[in-house]
C-alpha cells in the first residue's frame, strides 16, 4: 500500500520575495522542473513530458503537490509515545549472515551453540545451526567482541561487548554481560568503559572466576585496558595485567589442566580519523604468562619478535599443555632485510618481497622458547583483523587457523590445507572445538557462522551448516528500485550489494525473495532509478538491471587528473528534483546526465587543504598517514526543490553548497565544527530550499556525543538540535519526511529516533527494532525503511500516524487517524506446500487498508470499527467484544488438523489505552494463494473505491473516508 496524505501548509519559497531575492534571479526550482517540462528551465534542458514519466514511477501526485506548495506542518513539540506505539518495525532481511567475531559451543550439549555478531547481538541455536534465534535483543548494545561458556556451569555465559575486529566502521560496547539461565535473562556486570573486548576466558572448574582481555578505546588512550579478572562472577574486577593507557589486551587463555597458568596477548592499536585500511601497531605489544592465576605476569620473548608485536592469537594443546601455538602479527622486517627498489605495497600495508617477522610460532616448553613454523601470510596476514588459532582437544598436532580462509594442519603446524573458504575469501575470525567430539566445531566469519560435524575428515568432504539463516547484514545506505512491490537495495558489508523484496512473492519473505546486486560492492551506495524501475546504480556509477540480472553496458567511472582519494563509503545519488542527474564524489563532485556514460567534474577539491592531526592520536597512529592524510566528500544532497542546488559534507569537517550546479561553491560549515568532524549525512529540505540538516560523527576524535545541525538560511547560521538524543552515542543519519514538514528521522550507533518539531525535540522510534547501528532511512510509498549495520533492512508500513501525530491528539479521548490511500494487493501463494516455519523467513506486510486509532484511556464499553461502502453499506465490523474464533478442526473429530505453529493467535480488536492498528482487506474476488478469510462472507467490492471508516467508542462515532485502489499489476498477460 502507499500513503498519499497531503494536508494544509505551504513551502518556504511560496511567499513574497525579499529585496535581496528580487535583485537576483532565483535558481531553478523543482516547481519549475515540473511546470516547464520540455522547455529550457534555467541552466538545464528538460526532456519533453518528463513530469508524466515521473508520476507512475514513485514520484507521485502527492510529491508533485509538495513541490507546488502542499505539505503538512510540524507539530509544536514532542508527542506522547503512545500516539504511535501501535506501529511496528517489520524485518525484510536478507537472510545472509554478516560479520561474526565470537562463537562458542556448550560442553555436554552437542547441538547448543552461540554466536556474537559485531552489531547484531547474541544468537543461539539448540539444533546444531538449523535455526538461530536472537537472545540479546532486550539489551541496549549489540556489538559483541567475545564470549565464553563456563565449562563447569553450561547455563552460564559471559559476553564481552564491543567488536574486536577493529575496522573503521566498528561498533563499540559497554562492558561485560552474564547469563546464568542459558540466555533467557542477562545482567550487566561492569567494565563499562572498555569499549572493545578481544577475549573472555572462564576457569574450567569455577564459573565465578573469569578473565577479560580489554582492547579499550581505539581512537584514544584510556585506563580501562589490559587483562581484568573477577573471582566473584563479575561483581567486582581487578586489573591484573596493564602497561599504560595505550596498550590493551586482545587475548587471554587459561590452561584447563592447571588453571593457575594463564597466557595473554597485549596489543597497542589506534585508528586515525582519516581512512586507512588497517589500524596502527604501536609499541608495548607481546605475549605474557602467569603461573599464579593472574597475580603476576612475565613477558615471553625467546624466539619471538623483540618489538613491533601487534595482535596475537594463543592456543594450548589440551593433551600437552606445554605445547602452545601463537599467531603473531609483526610488520617489522627481519633483521638485515631490505625492500627491493620501487616495490609496491600489498593490501596488508607491507612489501610483499620483504620478509617480515610475523608468523605462526610454536612452543613445546610452555612458552619459555618459541620456533617460527611458518611466515606464510595466508596464515597471519592482516593480523589486526584475524590471528586466531585453535588446537584439537585429543591431538596436539591437529591445529586450526582462521584467516581469509580457514586452515587445518595435521602435523603440528608444519603444513596446512584450506578447510573452508570460498573463491571470494570469507574472512574467518574464531573457531571453537567441542571437547566432547573433536569433529564438531563452530567458526565465525564475515559471512556469519557455520558448524561442522566432520572437521577432521578429508577437507574436500567436510560439511557445514548454512549461514543463509542469519539476518545480520551490515547495511550502509538504503535505496528502492521503484517497482511494485518495491525492492529495497543496499551494500552489505563483507558480502556485496543486495536487493530484497518489500513484499515476498509468495506468502512470506524468504530465501527466495532477495538477490545479489552486481553494482554497489560491499560498502558503496546503491541508487534506484525512478525513471527506469528495476535499474540500480552502484559504486562509481555502474548500472545494473535487477530484473535481468545483468550489467547495463556503456557506463564509465569518473576520472580525475590527480590521484582520487576515497573513504570506505563514497556517495552516489540521483537528484530528487531531476532524476536524470547522477552525482558521485571523491574529493571532487562529479555529475552525469546520461546514465553514467560520461561524467563532468563540477567542483574543485572540497576538502580541507590541511586538516591536521587530532590530539587524541598517539605517535604510531599519527604517523599512519594513508591517502596523504586528506579527506573526501562523504555525503551529497541535491535539493528536492532547486535543480542546480547541491549540498555536500566531507569526512574532514566541511559543509559546502552550490546553487548553480557546481560553478561556485560556498563554505557554510558551522563554526563549532573542527577538523575531522565526519559529516555523515546532509539532508536538503523538501519544503524550504534554505533549510538543510546535517548529522556529524566525532567519535574518531574521542567525542561520542550526538551532533545534528539545522540551518534555515542556507548555512549562514546553524543550530545544534539534539535535545532528547542520548549522550555518548554518535549519529549516522538524519532524514526528513517528504510529506510532513518538520518530521525528521535520526539514526544513531544504537537506535532510531524521530522528531515531530523540526529537530527541536527527539524521541525514540525504536519500538521493536533491536538495538543496532542505524545507518540510513528511505521514505517511499508511505513506508519508512531503515538500513541497519548489523540486522539488515526493516520497515514501518504506512507511517500515516507519524505524519499526523500532534500533542493535541493526546488531549482527546479518542482519535481516528486519517487512513492513507491503500492498494488491495493480489498476493501470490505457494501453490501447494508452504515453506516450513523453521526455514528463515520474515512476514509480509498485511494486505489491505490500515486503520489507526488512539484511546487516551481504556474504553468503558465496546469499541467497534465499521467499514462502509460508498452507499453506506457496512462491509465489515471489528469489535472489541468479538470472541476469539476456534481453531480449524479436522475432518470428523475435535482435534485441529494443523500444528499450533500454523495457527495465528487471535488478534482481538483492542479497547485498551494507546494507539492501535486494524487492517481491512476488501473482498474483491481477486485472490491468489491460500489465505483463509476470517468471519462471515462479506459483500464483494469493486475497486477503485471510496470507503468510510467509522470508529465508535463509548457511544460516540468518528469517521474518515479513504480510497482503495486495485493491484496495479495486470491479472492477464
Amino acid at each position: 500500500m502507499s500513503s498519499r496524505h497531503t494536508g494544509a501548509g505551504h513551502l518556504g519559497r511560496d511567499r513574497s520575495p525579499t529585496h535581496e531575492e528580487s535583485q537576483n534571479p532565483r535558481p531553478v526550482t523543482r516547481r519549475d522542473f515540473f511546470l516547464r517540462a520540455g522547455q529550457a528551465g534555467g541552466a538545464i534542458l528538460l526532456a519533453p513530458g518528463l513530469a508524466g514519466l515521473l508520476r507512475p514511477h514513485g514520484l507521485s501526485a502527492s510529491v508533485l503537490a509538495t513541490a507546488l506548495g502542499g505539505a503538512t506542518r510540524a507539530a509544536s513539540g514532542p508527542v506522547p509515545q503512545g500516539l504511535f506505539s501501535g506501529l511496528q518495525w517489520r524485518l525484510l532481511g536478507p537472510f545472509r549472515g554478516g560479520r561474526t567475531d565470537a562463537v562458542t559451543g556448550v560442553p555436554g550439549r552437542p547441538n547448543e551453540f552461540y554466536f556474537g555478531h559485531v552489531n547484531g547481538g547474541v544468537w543461539k541455536t539448540i539444533d546444531g545451526g538449523w535455526v538461530w534465534r536472537p537472545v540479546f535483543d532486550d539489551q541496549p548494545v549489540a556489538s559483541i567482541g567475545a564470549m565464553a561458556v563456563a565449562p563447569s556451569a553450561p547455563d552460564t555465559l559471559y559476553v564481552g561487548t564491543g567488536e574486536s575486529t577493529l575496522r573503521d566502521s566498528t561498533g563499540f560496547g559497554n562492558g561485560v554481560y552474564k547469563t546464568t539461565d542459558a540466555g533467557a535473562t542477562w545482567t550487566h556486570i561492569g567494565l563499562d568503559d572498555t569499549q572493545h573486548i578481544g577475549r573472555v576466558a572462564v576457569h574450567p572448574n569455577d564459573p565465578d572466576t573469569v578473565f577479560v582481555a580489554a582492547i579499550g578505546h581505539y581512537y584514544a588512550g584510556n585506563e580501562q585496558r589490559g587483562v581484568f579478572r573477577s573471582t566473584d562472577g563479575g561483581r567486582s574486577w581487578q586489573k591484573v595485567l596493564y602497561k599504560d593507557p595505550d596498550v590493551g589486551a586482545v587475548e587471554v587463555v587459561i590452561d584447563h589442566t592447571n588453571p593457575q597458568v594463564v597466557y595473554a596477548g597485549l596489543w597497542n592499536t589506534r585508528r586515525p580519523p582519516w581512512f586507512v585500511y588497517p589500524p596502527s601497531n604501536g609499541p608495548g605489544g607481546g605475549i605474557f604468562k602467569s603461573t599464579d592465576g593472574g597475580d603476576t605476569w612475565t613477558q615471553l620473548t625467546k624466539g619471538l619478535p623483540a618489538e613491533g608485536i601487534g595482535r596475537t592469537g594463543i592456543a594450548l594443546a589440551p593433551t600437552d599443555p606445554n605445547r602452545v601455538y601463537a599467531l603473531v602479527d609483526c610488520l617489522l622486517p627481519e633483521p638485515g632485510a631490505k625492500p627491493p627498489a620501487n616495490a609496491p605495497p600489498n593490501p596488508y600495508g607491507t612489501n610483499p618481497s620483504m620478509p617480515l617477522q610475523g608468523g605462526l610460532f610454536r612452543s613445546d616448553d610452555g612458552g619459555a622458547s618459541w620456533t617460527r613454523l611458518s611466515d606464510d601470510m595466508a596464515l597471519w596476514g592482516r593480523g589486526w583483523y584475524f590471528e586466531h588459532v585453535a588446537v584439537d582437544p585429543t591431538d596436539a598436532d591437529v591445529v586450526y587457523v582462521s584467516n581469509v580462509s580457514m586452515y587445518r594442519s595435521d602435523d603440528g603446524g608444519h603444513t596446512w590445507t584450506p578447510l573452508k573458504g570460498s573463491p571470494g575469501g570469507d574472512d574467518y575470525h574464531q573457531v571453537w572445538i567441542s571437547t566432547d567430539d573433536p569433529d564438531t566445531l563452530i567458526t565465525s566469519s564475515d559471512q556469519g557462522t557455520a558448524i561442522t560435524r566432520n572437521a577432521k575428515d578429508d577437507p574436500a568432504k567436510v560439511d557445514w551448516s548454512s549461514w543463509y539463516n542469519q539476518p545480520t547484514a551490515q547495511i550502509y545506505h538504503v535505496s528502492v528500485d521503484y517497482r511494485f512491490p518495491y525492492w529495497v537495495t543496499g551494500a552489505q558489508q563483507d558480502t556485496g550489494a543486495v536487493a530484497v523484496r518489500s513484499r515476498g512473492k509468495f506468502g512470506e519473505i524468504s530465501e527466495r525473495d532477495w538477490e545479489p546486486v552486481g553494482a554497489g560492492g560491499e560498502s558503496g551506495y546503491t541508487a534506484g532509478d525512478p525513471l527506469h524501475p528495476g535499474i540500480v546504480y552502484g559504486g562509481t556509477g555502474t548500472r545494473f538491471d535487477l530484473a535481468q540480472n545483468r550489467f547495463v553496458q556503456g557506463t564509465t567511472a569518473p576520472q580525475t587528473k590527480e590521484p582520487a582519494r576515497h573513504d570506505w563509503t563514497q556517495p552516489l545519488v540521483l537528484s530528487p528534483a531531476d532524476p536524470r542527474a547522477l552525482y558521485y564524489a571523491n574529493q571532487f563532485v562529479f555529475k552525469s546526465h546520461d546514465g553514467a556514460r560520461t561524467w563532468t567534474q563540477i567542483s574543485p577539491d572540497l576538502t580541507r587543504p590541511n586538516p591536521g592531526i587530532p590530539k587524541n592520536l598517539d605517535k604510531a597512529a599519527a604517523g599512519d598517514v594513508g591517502n596523504d592524510r586528506r579527506g573526501v566528500v562523504y555525503t551529497i544532497s541535491p535539493s528536492p526543490l532547486l535543480v542546480p542546488m547541491i549540498w555536500v559534507g566531507t569526512d574532514d569537517g566541511l559543509i559546502q553548497v552550490t546553487t548553480d550546479d557546481g560553478k561556485t561553491w560556498t563554505d557554510v560549515t558551522p563554526n563549532a565544527m573542527t577538523s575531522w568532524s565526519r559529516v555523515t549525512m546532509v539532508e536538503a529540505s523538501h519544503f524550504d530550499f534554505k533549510t538543510a540538516y546535517a548529522s556529524v560523527d566525532r567519535h574518531q576524535l574521542q567525542d561520542f556525543d550526538p551532533y545534528i545541525y539545522r540551518t534555515r538560511d542556507m548555512g549562514k547560521s546553524w543550530q545544534r538540535i539534539t535535545d532528547g538524543l542520548p549522550a555518548g552515542v554518535y549519529v549516522h543519519v538524519v532524514k526528513e519526511d517528504p510529506e510532513r514538514e518538520g518530521l525528521l528521522f535520526a539514526g544513531t550507533e544504537r537506535g532510531a529516533f524521530v522528531s515531530f518539531d523540526d529537530g527541536d525535540h527527539w524521541q525514540p522510534l525504536q519500538l521493536n527494532l533491536p538495538a543496532t547501528s542505524v545507518r540510513d532511512f528511505q521514505v517511499y510509498s508511505g513506508d519508512l525503511i531503515v538500513g541497519t549495520h548489523g540486522r539488515g533492512f526493516w520497515v514501518i508500513d504506512d507511517i500515516s500516524p507519524l505524519r499526523q501525530a500532534d500533542p493535541k491528539i493526546a488531549q482527546a479521548d479518542v482519535y481516528l487517524f486519517q487512513p492513507a490511500e491503500a492498494i488491495d494487493v493480489d498476493q501470490g501463494g505457494d501453490d501447494g506446500m508452504r515453506m516450513q516455519k523453521d526455514e528463515p523467513q520474515a512476514e509480509n506486510p498485511p494486505d489491505g487498508a490500515y486503520i489507526d486509532y488512539w484511546l487516551r484511556e481504556d474504553a468503558t464499553g465496546p469499541v467497534t470499527l465499521e467499514i462502509l461502502g460508498g452507499d453506506g453499506t457496512v462491509l465489515h465490523t471489528f469489535s472489541s467484544e468479538e470472541a476469539p474464533r476456534p481453531a480449524r478442526r479436522g475432518g470428523g473429530g475435535g482435534i485441529p488438523n494443523t500444528a499450533i505453529i500454523w495457527r495465528e493467535p487471535p488478534a482481538p480488536f483492542s479497547a485498551k489505552a494507546g494507539m492501535h492498528r486494524a487492517v481491512w482487506k476488501p473482498n474483491t474476488g481477486r485472490r491468489g494463494g491460500f489465505r483463509f478469510r476470517r468471519g462471515p462472507q462479506e459483500p464483494q467490492v469493486t475497486l477503485p473505491g471510496e470507503f468510510t471508516a467509522r470508529l465508535t467508542v463509548n457511544g460516540k462515532s468518528y469517521t474518515h473516508t479513504f480510497t482503495v485502489k486495485p493491484d496495479p499489476r495486470p491479472l492477464d498477460g
